[in-house]
């Protein structure tokens, strides 16, 4: 795959990011394993697809987004109810109910409000954003179009505890994690028997295993979850998930974790190809995926540094993790480049 490593190490000459790993199946057979550059700035160990690193945003889907699919199928949420029916407490005033779906795919008017450098419910006390998603009201009305926030993420983190009755951390690792066989991924913290050489460092952290989101940071640090960030797992664990996805959510043993009707929540389809469209979170179209990918992949970006997609119309899967250290658009085109020479493989 010299390809897929000059890429990423035309990245690290160009101090865009410190390293790089990238996994990719087809049909359940590993056709790209690449790892380039190192875990931190300090340059001290290799990168690769062992390597465990908070994978931002990518979060969203791999935690909650797979969360809701489990619960949705145990009957225990229905994405069209309000979220208010699952949040008694929520006590703010709203434009119009908003429904689980709306929260998922940023349709909500839960969003940042244009021009304030700070976000509405932002406190330095993690608990005090907890509790500010109970009061603080929607910015704007619900709308058609994805207004991408992180306040839908949390909202929906605080739903699956109610209805789950146990953290976000804890479902997902008796109900996700551990099934899978993702035994080097956590939520708010890596496991702490990883050796130093394992652990990558992303952008804004002081040192490896740290939370790069300075939300998610807070609300750990203070005892919560916060399912926008703070995933911590290895490309070879996250794509053990992707391929529950390609496998309709079913483990390799066979146990079912979710079924059909959630696999046609988040099937893709071309109806709109806006920027950011999603289909229950995961994304389907963006101005860096190739126009012959829509419709046909789904896929999601972290700021720091990553983003992870699947195609199961051609049982592939693709994992690119990168410790992200310089510029924000030219990072994520070239990992969009990568991904686009993988998916051209199969």
């Amino acid at each position: 795959m010299k390809e897929i490593f000059s890429i990423l190490q035309a990245d690290i000459d160009d101090d865009i990011i410190c390293g790089g790993a990238v996994l990719a199946e087809k049909d359940g057979v590993v056709y790209c394993d690449c790892g380039a550059g190192f875990t931190s700035p300090e340059r001290k160990y290799p990168m690769n697809t062992d390597t465990v690193l908070d994978v931002a945003s990518t979060t969203k889907v791999a935690a909650v987004v797979t969360a809701l699919l489990i619960c949705h199928h145990r009957g225990m949420i229905d994405f069209d109810a309000p979220f208010t029916e699952y949040l008694k407490d929520f006590s703010a005033p709203l434009y119009e109910p908003v429904t689980i779906r709306d929260i998922a795919n940023h349709l909500s008017g839960f969003g940042d409000i244009r021009g304030q450098k700070q976000r509405p419910y932002f406190d330095e006390s993690g608990t005090r954003m907890l509790e500010n998603m109970l009061t603080v009201p929607p910015p704007h009305p619900p709308t058609r179009h994805a207004y991408y926030s992180c306040w839908n993420y949390i909202l929906l983190t605080l739903v699956l505890e109610r209805i789950t009755g146990e953290s976000l951390a804890d479902f997902c690792a008796h109900e996700i994690f551990r099934p899978l066989g993702m035994e080097f991924t956590t939520l708010g913290k890596p496991r702490a028997d990883l050796p130093p050489e394992r652990l990558g460092q992303t952008m804004g952290t002081d040192k490896p295993g740290e939370i790069s989101d300075f939300v998610a940071k807070r609300i750990y640090r203070d005892g919560g979850c916060a399912g926008n960030a703070g995933l911590f797992t290895s490309a070879r664990d996250f794509a053990k998930l992707l391929e529950c996805y390609l496998h309709r959510g079913r483990t390799a043993s066979g146990r079912e974790l979710f079924g059909e009707a959630e696999m046609a929540e988040i099937h893709p389809d071309c109806r709109s190809c806006a920027d950011g469209y999603r289909r229950f979170g995961w994304v389907i179209c963006e101005r860096f995926l190739d126009r012959e990918m829509f419709g046909s992949v789904l896929f999601h970006s972290g700021w720091s540094g990553q983003t992870v997609l699947f195609d199961e119309s051609r049982n592939m899967c693709a994992v690119v993790l990168t410790t992200r250290c310089g510029d924000y658009n030219r990072a994520k085109k070239d990992r969009f480049e990568i991904l686009h020479r993988l998916w051209r493989m199969t």
